[in-house]
């Protein structure tokens, strides 16, 4: 396999283990991000997404680009300059992508994007589990950003010979032990924005790899996320002690995600092979011990 992929943010936590996915796959890959990688993985460039010239010739040849590059969360740094990172360079990487040739741009979204993550104040969804088709409510830059960044996909690929695969990321879990979670079962409480969700950063990673070779036109957007939640009550419980008369669609039992990954385990083969149930006893002790 000699396929060309060039990943942006590559030096971050879930970009390192994307290259990792994606070397082992094969793939020849090209990080472009502002730090220096910890460790050699793949061919590295300093670049800044801001500025255009380094993505026009990191794209010659690509075959996919896969954008990770982002202020991660509302409060990094001022409002508006969130926003502006963001949108800027998501619409570099779409620009340059698009205008070299580029077919498939894989897009990091994040849960953030229903507006619940970092609102100051909670409210009922409209049912659990979030599903893709659930209304957008964005109350913070980084929230607006990623809403910005999916609409930017629909617009280009109405004009132009590419497809996008936008990923709305769960909390990104990046304790491959699991050690710190049982001192967040006393707080469900606690971040309910994300109800209740996590994904294991290799399994975001290895969705990266599986949105790259998707079967998908236009532009897709799946929930990415472990199939149960990071808590070990009932989440109907925690609904009805935290968002009452919050609808549950369907009959999800146990102790389920508050996002559905229906959609992306059917059309992208997407599995949640690291959960916390691998790692953590009930009674909060290693597994492994």
């Amino acid at each position: 396999m000699n396929s060309k992929i060039v990943v942006t943010g590559g030096s971050g936590n879930l970009g390192r283990a994307a290259l990792d996915v994606l070397t082992d796959a094969g793939y020849v890959v090209l990080n472009l991000d502002v730090v220096a990688p910890q460790e050699r993985i793949c061919e590295s460039w300093i670049a800044d997404l801001n500025q255009t010239g380094d993505l026009y010739e990191a794209c010659r040849g690509a075959d996919a680009v896969i954008h990770l590059a982002a202020h991660q969360a509302p409060f990094v740094a001022a409002d508006a300059e969130v926003f502006r990172n963001n949108v800027t360079a998501t619409y570099n990487v779409f620009k340059a992508a698009s205008d070299m040739g580029v077919r498939r741009i894989v897009h990091a979204s994040s849960v953030a994007a229903y507006g619940f993550t970092y609102a100051q104040e909670i409210w009922n969804p409209e049912y659990l589990p979030l599903d893709e088709t659930h209304p957008l409510a964005p109350k913070d830059p980084y929230a607006f950003s990623k809403v910005f960044d999916e609409q930017m996909a629909d617009s280009y690929v109405s004009t132009h010979d590419l497809s996008v695969v936008s990923l709305r990321f769960a909390g990104i879990n990046f304790d491959l032990s699991y050690e710190s979670l049982p001192k967040r079962w006393a707080k469900p409480g606690e971040r309910l924005g994300t109800f209740w969700s996590y994904v294991d950063v290799r399994d975001a990673a290895e969705a990266c790899k599986l949105a790259v070779e998707a079967n998908v036109n236009g532009h897709e957007v799946f929930n990415i996320a472990a199939k149960n939640s990071r808590f070990q009550t009932p989440t109907a419980k925690l609904i009805e002690e935290y968002l009452p008369g919050t609808k549950i669609k369907g009959n999800p039992a146990g102790c389920w995600s508050g996002m559905d990954t229906s959609k992306a385990r059917a059309k992208l083969g997407y599995k949640d092979t690291h959960v916390w149930e691998n790692y953590i006893q009930v009674d909060g002790t290693l597994a492994n011990k």
